[in-house]
């Protein structure tokens, strides 16, 4: 079963192709509506077949549908019918939604996702509960939002960022009582020294979640560690420690 991946963000659309090594990057950008999308993505594909799709979306998904637009993208994604454009089964989740499935490893998770925004992702038992976190106030007049996204990092600088970076995960891991928290999204690579209890994402977990949201057996998930497909080379297996002290087990996935 090929399963296509696709993570769509402001500056670049990323792909992942099953037993295909490496991702493709795709320019995004204002311009790019959903037609548009789909017409780069085939393109790149350079006539590589897959059998189902699964997309992270950088926005608000209702039932399986884009609700808005993203306000970083251009318009037409609402209402748009991927499945009938990719003639395939196609499953649609928040971006920062299908990383934190990837990143998930059991027990009580906070993902937060540092990216052009603040994206924020609690799972407990398999369950993914999507949060606007961002909006709630980490200084006095001033959001998480403002002080973890790009946004906050280009106008605050590198050490006024990291700092809030390590008052804000603390705060949130205990007012969520998780077992971990993970950081992911194209910023977390700045974060010098992760706060305790956290470990940083990779973007090769929205492969994995990519992939897990077709799975309804979630005990796949831990039991076998088999995840469909390869994101880099033929059969060859990686480990995910846990850089915390959580409880949730290490857990050894397979890449066909």
């Amino acid at each position: 079963m090929n399963t296509l991946v696709i993570d769509i963000g402001g500056s670049h659309v990323k792909l992942w192709r099953t037993r295909q090594r490496g991702k493709i990057k795709v320019e995004s950008g204002r311009d790019l509506t959903a037609q548009k999308f789909v017409q780069r993505v085939k393109k790149h594909l350079d006539g590589w077949h897959y059998d189902r799709v699964s997309m992270g979306y950088p926005g608000q998904v209702l039932h399986g549908h884009p609700f808005e637009d993203p306000y970083n993208l251009g318009p037409g994604w609402v209402g748009f019918d991927f499945a009938k454009a990719f003639a395939a089964p196609v499953k649609i989740m928040n971006d920062a939604c299908m990383q934190a499935l990837g990143s998930y490893e059991g027990g009580r998770m906070l993902f937060i996702g540092l990216g052009t925004s603040m994206g924020t992702v609690y799972m407990i038992d398999g369950k993914i509960v999507p949060l606007a976190l961002g909006h709630l106030q980490l200084y006095k007049g001033e959001t998480f939002e403002q002080n973890l996204s790009r946004g906050g990092l280009e106008r605050n600088g590198i050490k006024k960022w990291q700092r809030a970076v390590a008052d804000a995960v603390p705060m949130l891991k205990a007012a969520f009582l998780v077992d971990y928290v993970v950081l992911g999204g194209g910023q977390a690579k700045k974060v010098e020294s992760l706060p305790e209890g956290s470990r940083r994402g990779s973007n090769e977990m929205a492969y994995i979640g990519g992939v897990r949201m077709w799975e309804e057996d979630q005990a796949k998930w831990f039991s076998k560690g088999h995840v469909d497909g390869d994101i880099s080379e033929p059969h060859r297996t990686m480990d995910i420690q846990p850089k915390s002290k959580h409880p949730a087990r290490a857990r050894r996935v397979t890449l066909l």
